[in-house]
This record gives structure tokens, sequence and C-alpha cells, in this order.
């Protein structure tokens, strides 16, 4: 449904770069200086906080902000009411009604976006620097003055519900909803929204989620271009200083998975299936964290230079693309992998994809294949931020991971740190075959999705 998508915490983003810009005159003993993304925390005189990187180089701002409590702490007969009002934040605002907000938004050259997720809600603004001051003022209007009228309101109600009829043969629906139901059923995380709870969102329920998630006092603001610290802390108190300010809404507990199902299969008539399967993962700020971003490169996040798209891909012709990588929320973590398949290939894709996670796990990976991955990881980091719109993007996205200010900085080091050892101790406690959970949707042959889990040997020391 959100027609806005900002740029948030994401595999590219903690897999993905570190900058090797210009080094700044006086800062020559520090660790921005060394890769040239200066940070520096600011603080409007209303107290409000945000990290800024003032660039003039080129004549534009964006600014991403984050509230912390999102569409996990929907009430129960409510569910999907948070992404709504995000979508309804910029349908009208003031004496503006939607088209006039729209035609006003054109009018600036600027855009500006709302965007829910399970753990909060997320703004995203680029304006032109001559037009800043009017920008940040729509951005102000939409935040306090959001009209919620009946007609866009109405239009995307019937967007959701068409999405609820449809998703019921949408294959990769079907496989995460499945894959939900077997790791932690209760949790809200599990949850969807249904043509009743759909009907129940009102003006007023919106306005009530509005103001019990988009308070001033769990904001995160990342701005990053034409725009001087003193500047932006006056804008950031006419901007965001109106916002109330209470406890937050809504405390969500940490999912508890359950154990590994090794095969589910869910039948949908078509030529291929979808394949996807998980295991526990961990958080950003694990010891290990870095080391299984070295063994998820080398495993199946690298692309054609893994071991799973090398083996299942092109030495046996058995899935368009295999793919892993990290899925991180607040109250969950996992690694998950998919892939796509001839229903007749996919018994075998998926045996080949097991064969290879526990040669991995047995095994570990060689010394040559953590240099090459650690290689590609750090040098492949600047194409994350060739511009001010993708400096915001990853900056605001380690911000809302909890990261310090300069950990933009420090990434890089911190993976050239990883040692094959480190991947090996990673390996062994997150990639053991025995803990994957194994979805296929689609009508595949050859699958007995009774048989017993597979017993994974020891890892070899």
């Amino acid at each position: 449904m959100n027609a806005f998508r900002t740029c948030m915490i994401a595999f590219a983003l903690v897999f993905g770069a570190a900058p090797a810009f210009a080094q700044p005159a006086g800062h020559a003993d520090s660790a921005a200086a060394h890769y040239g993304v200066h940070v520096e925390r600011v603080v409007s005189p209303g107290g409000i906080e945000a990290w800024l990187v003032s660039d003039s180089t080129v004549p534009i701002i964006t600014l991403n902000a984050y509230w912390k409590g999102g569409a996990a702490s929907d009430p129960d007969n409510l569910i999907g009411v948070t992404d709504v009002m995000a979508d309804m934040m910029t349908e009208g605002a003031g004496t503006l009604d939607s088209d006039a907000f729209k035609t006003r938004l054109q009018t600036l050259n600027m855009s500006l976006g709302f965007s829910a997720g399970a753990d909060g809600v997320e703004m995203g603004m680029v304006t032109l620097s001559e037009n800043r001051d009017a920008a940040f003022d729509m951005a102000r209007l939409a935040l306090t003055s959001p009209r919620f009228d009946a007609e866009p309101l109405e239009r995307l109600r019937q967007q959701m519900l068409v999405g609820i009829r449809t998703r019921e043969t949408n294959p990769g629906y079907i496989a995460n909803l499945a894959l939900d139901q077997a790791l932690y059923p209760n949790h809200p995380y599990a949850r969807r929204s249904t043509r009743e709870t759909a009907m129940a969102i009102s003006k007023a329920a919106i306005d009530a989620r509005r103001q019990a998630l988009l308070t001033r006092d769990r904001i995160l603001i990342t701005v990053v271009g034409d725009i001087d610290a003193a500047t932006l802390g006056r804008l950031l108190d006419t901007t965001f200083g109106a916002l109330p300010s209470h406890p937050p809404v809504g405390q969500i507990a940490d999912a508890t998975l359950n154990p590994a199902t090794p095969l589910i299969v869910r039948p949908l008539p078509q030529p291929q299936s979808v394949i996807v399967f998980s295991a526990p993962g961990i958080q950003y700020n694990d010891p290990d964290w870095f080391a299984l971003a070295v063994a998820n490169y080398i495993l199946g996040g690298g692309g054609f230079s893994s071991r799973l798209m090398n083996e299942v891909r092109e030495h046996r012709g058995l899935v368009y693309g295999i793919y892993t990588g990290t899925y991180v929320l607040d109250h969950l973590a996992l690694i998950r992998g998919s892939a796509q398949a001839e229903n007749g290939d996919v018994a075998q894709a998926i045996q080949v994809t097991r064969d290879e996670i526990t040669k991995f796990y047995q095994n570990g990976p060689t010394q040559a294949e953590v240099d090459d991955a650690i290689t590609y990881l750090t040098g492949s980091f600047a194409l994350s931020l060739d511009s001010d719109q993708g400096i915001a993007g990853v900056l605001h996205g380690y911000q809302v991971a909890g990261r310090d200010m300069n950990y933009i900085n420090e990434r890089n080091d911190r993976l050239r740190a990883v040692t094959l050892a480190d991947v090996n101790r990673a390996t062994k406690r997150l990639l053991n075959p025995a803990n994957f959970t194994f979805v296929v949707v689609g009508q595949p042959t050859g699958l007995d999705a009774s048989a017993p889990a597979p017993s994974a040997a020891p890892p070899a020391h």
C-alpha cells in the first residue's frame, strides 16, 4: 500500500560498504576524517536531537525521521491501522485537501512520504535548498494537522481489501505466512489484517494512532545536505516541536521461536514453486554480527559468488536464483533464504541446499573465501553512499538500529577485523542445518512433508 518508501535498515546497509571520500581539514585524528563522513549531533533550542551531515555541494536536503512503535502494536481489532495512518498522512492537511496537498508538493519540487513497519513509522522528505522553509512547513502540516478525509480513507480501504483478497493466491505471501505461523504463531509479528479489521478502521482510530505514535520524545532524525546546524535546530523546533510527548504505547515482547519444522508444503496451482527457508538469527549488537555477515556472503548472500548459487543454480540448474540474508526486527532475528524452481526440481533443489548448508556447517569456509567476502563487503559499501540521499538512508538505518553516530566510519574496520576463526564460530553457532524450516508453495513433486528432520553431523574441529 505505501507509495513512498524511505531507506530503512536492510541487508545492504549492514552487509553493504564504507565511504572513501576526501578527508576534511582539521579532523586528521578522527575516524570520521579517515573516511570523510562527518556526522554531528544537533540539539535544537527546544531539545530535539538530530544527526546531521552538512554538505553544500548539491543544493538538496534529505531528512529521515523514525518513531519507534509500529504495526506490531496495532490493537487486535484494528490490525492494519498504522499502515493506513501512514498512507493517509499525505492525503491532505490543514486547509489543503488530498489533491491540493499533492499539488503543493509538486510545486515545491519536493517529496514527502510516510511508511509503517512492524516496529516503527518512517517519514522521508527531500527538498531543494531554495524551498527549504516551505518544505519543512509542509512536513509540519502533515504531522500536526492531517485531515484524514473520508474519500481518501475509503479509497485506501478498498485497496487494502483488494490486497486481502488477492494475497490468497500470492505464493510469497502464503510462504511467509506459513513460516511465521510455524515459528512464532502467537506473536504480533505473525498477525495479518483481515476484512473485518480493515472495515473497522475509522478516522478516529487513525488519529488515535497518530497521536499515540508520532510523539516528539521517541523520534530519531537524520538530515543530510545543504543545511547548517543552527538552521536545522530552528527547523527541528518549528517542524516537530508541537508533537505530543507521552509514554510509549504497546510494548512488544521478544518472539520465542518454535523448534524447526523440516518441511511445510502449501499447495498452489502454478508451474513453479516458491521456496523459503529460515533459522534463528542474531541482533545487530551481537558480537558475532560481523562474522555472520561474512558467513552469509559466502553461503548465500554473495549472488553468483555464493556457494548456494554455485551449486544449486550454476552446476545443476535447479533454481532461477537462490539467496540468503538476515531479517532483523526489534524482537526477532532470523536467517532467511529464498528460491524459485520448477515443480519437478523442487525436491532436489531443497536436498542440495540442505547438503550445502551441512557442508558449510561441518567444515566452515576457506581463508580465501573469507578474504574475498571481506574485500567485497568493504569495497562495495561506497556504492551505498554515492549521493546525499544514499548517505542519509544508510546513516539513518544505523541510527534506528541503535548504532553510535560514528558507526558509518567504523563499519569497514570492524569487518576487516573478522578472522577465519570468527566466521567458523558464527557458522557453528548459527548455521546448523537442523535448525532450518523449509516452506514450499506450489505443486512440487516428490516431497514428503512428514519426513523426519535431517540430522547434522557435528561440525569438524
